[in-house]
C-alpha cells in the first residue's frame, strides 16, 4: 500500500480516525527514522506542540526579515461493520490524556512531513523555526479535536463545530501572517500550503515512475504538482477536507459524486501532463491516480459510515 496522503486529502484532515491515524504515524515514523539514519543533520527538530491557545501569547516572536535562500528541492483500515464502535472510540480519544498525547505527537510528525522543506527556505533561527512549527501544529491539533467532536454529533452541532473550526483556522492564519512579518514569505507559505496534498503525492509518483524506469527531474515534479493542483482546485468537486466536510458527506450519493468529479479531474490532468511527459510517463501518472482513487474512496466510505451513513451498495 502506498504512503497514505492523510493531511489535506479527502476527509482525513478533519475527520481523523484511529485506523488512519495509526497507519499514518507508523509509516511516518519509519520514514523519518530512515531519513535520520541517512543524514542526522537533516532530521526534523523535536518540538512540542502546544494547544491552539499558544498562538495568542502576549508577546509572540516575529520572524526577522532577511534574504531568503534558494528553495530546497523539493496498514489497511478496519473491516466494515465496526463503524459505530470506532466512532465512539474516536470521540473519546481527545478526552483521554494518553489519546490526546498520541494525537499531539501525530500533529508534530505531520508538521515535519508537510512543512519541513518549506521551513528550510525561510532561513529562520532555531527559536523562530520552533515557534513556527508550534503555530502549524496548533492548527492541525484543532482540526483533530473538532473532527473528533463531530463524530456522532447532531447536524446542528456539526454546523457550530464547522464554524468554530473555520474561526480557529482564520485566527491561526493571522498569527502566521504576523509571525512571518513579510508579505512575500506569507504568500509563499500560502501557495505551499495550498499545494500540500499534491506535494504529498510526489513520493508515490516517484516510486511508480521508478518502477517503470522513468527518471523524475525536479522541474518535472514541479510541473506535476502544479498540474494536479489546478485539476483539483478548478473542478467543481465538493471539498471533503474543510470545515464543511460533514455537510458534504450528508448530501448523499457521495460515491457517485466522487467518481464523477474524479473523472473530470483525470481528464484535465492527463491532457496537461501529456504536454511535458512521454506516453510512458503519462501512463505511470494514470496508474498512480488509480491507486489514489481507491485509497480515497475507501477513506470516504469509512468516514461516512462512521457518521451514521449507509453504503449505497448495501
Amino acid at each position: 500500500m502506498k504512503t497514505p496522503y492523510v493531511i489535506g486529502l479527502v476527509v482525513a484532515a478533519v475527520l481523523v480516525t484511529v485506523a488512519i491515524e495509526e497507519t499514518r504515524m507508523s509509516r511516518l515514523k519509519s520514514g523519518l527514522a530512515a531519513a535520520s539514519d541517512a543524514s542526522r543533520s537533516t532530521a526534523p527538530a523535536e518540538t512540542s506542540v502546544p494547544s491552539p491557545a499558544v498562538a495568542d501569547s502576549a508577546d509572540p516572536p516575529l520572524k526577522t526579515k532577511r534574504e531568503r535562500p534558494d528553495p530546497v528541492p523539493a496498514e489497511e483500515p478496519k473491516e466494515e461493520g465496526d463503524d459505530d464502535s470506532m466512532a465512539r472510540t474516536v470521540r473519546k480519544m481527545w478526552e483521554n490524556p494518553a489519546g490526546k498525547a498520541m494525537m499531539n505527537q501525530g500533529a508534530k510528525f505531520a508538521v515535519a512531513m508537510l512543512y519541513d522543506d518549506f521551513i528550510k527556505t525561510l532561513n529562520l533561527t532555531t527559536e523562530e523555526a520552533d515557534y513556527f512549527k508550534q503555530l502549524l501544529g496548533a492548527e492541525i491539533s484543532a482540526q483533530q479535536e473538532l473532527g473528533m467532536k463531530m463524530m456522532g454529533a447532531s447536524p446542528e452541532d456539526r454546523a457550530k463545530l464547522a464554524e468554530e473550526l473555520k474561526a480557529k483556522g482564520e485566527e491561526n492564519d493571522e498569527a502566521i501572517r504576523k509571525f512571518l512579518n513579510d508579505e512575500e514569505d506569507y504568500q509563499a507559505f500560502s501557495d505551499y500550503k495550498a499545494r500540500a496534498p499534491e506535494r504529498q503525492q510526489l513520493e508515490g509518483l516517484r516510486a511508480t515512475m521508478q518502477a517503470k524506469g522513468i527518471a523524475m527531474e525536479p522541474e518535472t515534479e514541479t510541473k506535476l504538482v502544479e498540474a494536479m493542483f489546478m485539476a483539483r482546485t478548478e473542478s467543481d468537486a465538493p471539498d471533503y477536507s474543510g470545515p464543511n466536510a460533514f455537510a458534504e458527506l450528508a448530501k448523499g450519493d457521495v460515491e457517485a459524486t466522487f467518481e464523477e468529479n474524479w473523472a473530470k479531474q483525470d481528464e484535465r490532468l492527463m491532457k496537461e501532463v501529456s504536454g511535458f511527459l512521454d506516453p510512458a510517463g503519462v501512463e505511470a501518472v494514470r496508474e498512480f491516480r488509480g491507486q489514489m482513487k481507491e485509497m480515497q474512496m475507501m477513506s470516504l466510505k469509512m468516514v461516512r459510515k462512521m457518521m451514521g451513513g449507509k453504503d449505497e451498495t448495501e
